[in-house]
């Protein structure tokens, strides 16, 4: 099968030359400060940094900081070699004499080490630099050439670079081990199973190397021991079976080499380069790496895998109304749920602000994917502590499973993205599953945003007007402005043909303060030509309250058109007082009314406000939702809201009134204002006037 890379798409929050520039800061601050000669090479090749050691030693004379790092290699061998390790990450290591600073020569070994950057777009990942090391290895290397003559000067060597030689003779079992390294000697004489010095989060892979290995072919490998005091030991290992006369193994040599500082170090430069620093998980880099395995892993062996999209809900709101460090707690806490929910194998990350994923490879059906996102759900439903106060956190998550082998994975984290988009729009806190017909509603949607953008700058949008009649004095006490799309082809739409406008937080403000604008400038009108409006309504969302100087700029829109405070009635609807931001909302809406701008709560009953928020909250009108209006059997329902109104103090509104037999039942029942077909459907406001007139006659 012709395997071909991919990228998966996404939607990167830093521009990627911010994140290799970063990346390779990290590597040269490294270099630096390393204890040892190395110096860094750009996949120019160009010289960036070096160590103190490489500067000390003059191992690249005539070559300073910026220069073509070519020029310091004496052959062109050398020179292939870099080329091919900026090229394809090739590493490289060879021996040379070098007589530095006029010394007598002495016997060298240098180090290509490549360092990945994260994926660009339509590469397969690349090398960001090259390290190089060089160390006087003249003594090793003098009696490495002599090994055969002279066990001794081995010794010598291997005592040099700290190694252990282990020979197991298959046949006798007899052991015998170089004793060079006091802390891996005790390893030496494991009995039964060569396996049992591994880490048991090691045992699989090194397990299956084993198992992979042919007689006579040496391996490399690379453990933790498997030590009872738990500290971390990571060792080098290269293992040969070497044969006998008859053909078959007789004899076991491994060369065993502490690397545990060397890992050290590389973890060092990893977590500068992969690591998220505020909750300690991998980032997007990582991430990247860890998928691009996955899709190789599903196209080689056909593996199953999971992909979660993990977005907190409300983030924002957090941010602007707990604070900062607010946020930062919850995205901390967030990590050890996610940490707790999922499997230790599973790749966790944090993709930028409030944007999480999850990798799970090694499924065997869906349901072992939604799991542990149901097992994170219900963590989430417990409160989180900051600064002594408790609060509540929800996250919509999208899921998207890769089983169809003819299917390109590179899609997977577009289908994930789609299901978290589906997820927020269904109201957020919930996980959604892709399925393939998410996509087309997505690219509908997106067209109508588009539309909608461009309807804004084309001044498409107005507004129309529904009066609102007071049952006792059968008279007009105001109007409520509604939003309409005069669309060029389709004609006139109601808000419904554009909701996920209103759903999108940047339209959304655009759309609120259009409309609030332009209901002050027709208000103003209508004072001028004394018309009779009593007042107009507003409604005003969530989006609009973020700014927290919302009652400032109402008040000084309304100075600025000359438009009386108790000309103005602004509409929240219920989800918006109980949401997050919700003391925000309540602030606001007190100093406005105060200032005398009427405060109505739209479609109550809808949303959960309980009793006593209304209470809390400065609410001069209860508008009953249509639903509960145009439905017999809610006849209760309204009842009891008309009467909890009147003992609150608040007039009652009956939205959506539309035939005598409503109208007399609402009367009846003692509410005190109506609106809805039968008396008017929303009109154009050039028509209030007659409308009005008539309405009095």
């Amino acid at each position: 099968m012709t395997r071909t890379a991919v990228r998966p798409e996404v939607s990167i929050t830093t521009p990627q030359t911010k994140t290799l520039g970063a990346q390779m800061d990290a590597f040269e601050t490294f270099v630096r400060h390393a204890p040892f000669a190395a110096a860094l090479v750009d996949a120019d090749f160009r010289l960036t940094a070096v160590s103190a050691d490489w500067a000390s030693h003059g191992l690249s004379p005539g070559v300073s900081i910026g220069d073509d790092f070519r020029r310091a290699l004496v052959s062109p061998e050398d020179v292939a070699s870099l080329e091919r390790c900026v090229a394809f990450g090739e590493p490289f290591s060879r021996y040379r004499s070098i007589a530095l600073n006029d010394a007598e020569p002495r016997i060298w070994r240098t180090e290509f080490a490549a360092t990945q950057s994260g994926q660009g777009e339509g590469e397969t990942g690349r090398t960001l630099a090259v390290i190089v090391t060089a160390r006087d290895v003249s003594g090793y290397a003098e009696t490495a050439l002599k090994a055969e003559r002279d066990q001794q000067r081995l010794r010598m060597a291997l005592e040099l670079d700290e190694l252990m030689v282990r020979e197991y003779d298959l046949r006798t079992g007899e052991i015998y081990c170089s004793g060079t390294s006091p802390e891996l000697e005790k390893w030496c004489l494991f009995k039964n199973d060569p396996l049992e010095i591994v880490h048991p989060d090691d045992y699989e892979r090194i397990a299956e190397m084993v198992r992979s290995r042919k007689d006579g072919e040496a391996q490399v490998f690379e453990f933790r021991l498997n030590r009872d005091d738990g500290v971390e030991t990571w060792v080098r290992s290269v293992g040969k079976k070497f044969l006998g006369a008859d053909g078959k193994p007789e004899r076991l040599v491994n060369l065993f080499k502490d690397i545990t500082d060397r890992r050290r170090q590389t973890e060092a430069v990893e977590n500068l380069a992969f690591k998220d620093s505020l909750t300690g998980l991998p980032n997007r880099a990582y991430f990247n790496r860890k998928f691009q395995e996955a899709v190789d892993a599903s196209e080689i062996m056909g593996e199953l895998f999971g992909l979660i999209m993990i977005d907190v809900d409300h983030f924002k709101d957090i941010n602007d109304t707990l604070g900062h460090d607010a946020g930062d707690a919850l995205l901390k806490r967030l990590a050890e749920m996610l940490h707790a929910a999922f499997r230790s194998g599973d790749t966790v990350a944090r993709l930028g602000g409030d944007e999480f994923a999850v990798i799970l490879r090694g499924l065997h059906s869906e349901a072992d994917m939604m799991r542990p996102v149901n097992a994170l759900q219900d963590l989430l439903r417990r409160p989180i502590e900051h600064a002594g106060r408790s609060f509540s956190v929800s996250a919509s998550i999208g899921a998207a499973l890769h089983g169809d082998p003819d299917a390109d994975p590179s899609h997977m984290i577009k289908n994930a993205d789609i299901a978290l988009y589906r997820a927020k729009d269904e109201g957020r806190n919930r996980s959604v599953v892709f399925d393939p017909s998410m996509r087309s509603a997505l690219e509908r949607r997106i067209e109508l945003l588009r539309d909608v953008r461009a309807a804004i700058t084309a001044k498409e949008f107005v507004l129309y007007y529904q009066p609102v009649v007071d049952l006792a004095s059968n008279s007009v006490s105001g109007f409520e402005a509604l939003m309409r799309w005069d669309h060029p082809e389709q004609g006139v739409l109601t808000p419904d043909r554009f909701m996920a406008a209103f759903e999108d937080q940047d339209l959304s403000l655009k759309l609120g303060d259009l409309a609030f604008e332009t209901a002050l400038k027709q208000m103003r009108q209508w004072l001028d030509d004394g018309v009779e409006f009593g007042r107009v309504a507003v409604n005003i969302s969530a989006a609009q309250f973020r700014s927290g100087r919302l009652a400032q700029e109402v008040q000084e829109r309304l100075a600025r058109w000359n438009v009386p405070c108790d000309r103005l009635t602004i509409e929240v609807t219920e989800n918006v007082y109980m949401g997050w931001g919700s003391d925000m909302v309540s602030d606001t809406v007190r100093q406005l009314h105060q200032a005398g701008v009427m405060i109505a709560l739209d479609d109550f009953g809808t949303g959960y406000a309980s009793l006593a928020n209304l209470r809390q909250f400065p609410i001069d009108r209860l508008k009953i939702d249509k639903s509960f209006v145009q439905n017999a059997e809610d006849a209760a329902i309204v009842k009891a809201v008309i009467t909890l109104g009147s003992s609150m103090g608040m007039k009652v509104v009956a939205e959506g009134v539309e035939d005598q037999d409503q109208l007399e039942a609402l009367a009846d029942y003692g509410c005190d204002q109506i609106q809805g077909y039968h008396f008017s459907r929303p009109m154009p406001a050039a028509m209030v006037p007659g409308y009005l007139l008539r309405f009095g006659a």
